[in-house]
């Protein structure tokens, strides 16, 4: 199992798809930033969709924080949110994660993130 203790990852692709399975546009945008940290029993994420601009008509860019205390199987990755950007944040996340490599991971939310109920998947590259 991969220790996550002591290491820093970012944020480097994002893809969303919809109920039916359908790719749909990421909440987060083309271009997302975002930064995950562990410690030996916590976590602190941030993530935005990095817009600079928003097109007329468009919501309010995205933020996610948050952090807790975790724990990881080596499959599911569930954290006890103490803190949050945003007050639906402040419940369990829970997360399927699948390590391609030692220095990148697949992150998958098992609960809605970012207000909608799509099927997010998010791609982490360590860099420290």
């Amino acid at each position: 199992m991969q220790d996550l203790a002591g290491t820093m990852w970012k944020l480097v692709e994002t893809a969303a798809r919809d109920t039916q399975g359908h790719e749909v546009p990421s909440p987060l945008g083309p271009n997302p930033m975002g930064f995950l940290m562990f410690t030996e029993d916590r976590i602190l994420v941030a993530v935005t969709d990095a817009q600079s601009s928003k097109p007329a008509g468009t919501t309010a860019s995205a933020l996610i924080s948050y952090t807790g205390t975790y724990r990881f199987d080596g499959h599911e990755f569930i954290t006890n949110t103490e803190a949050a950007s945003r007050p639906d944040l402040l419940v369990e996340q829970v997360r399927c994660l699948h390590f391609e490599s030692d220095t990148r991971f697949v992150a998958t939310p098992k609960n809605n993130l970012v207000g909608r109920p799509v099927g997010l998947t998010l791609v982490w590259e360590r860099v420290a």
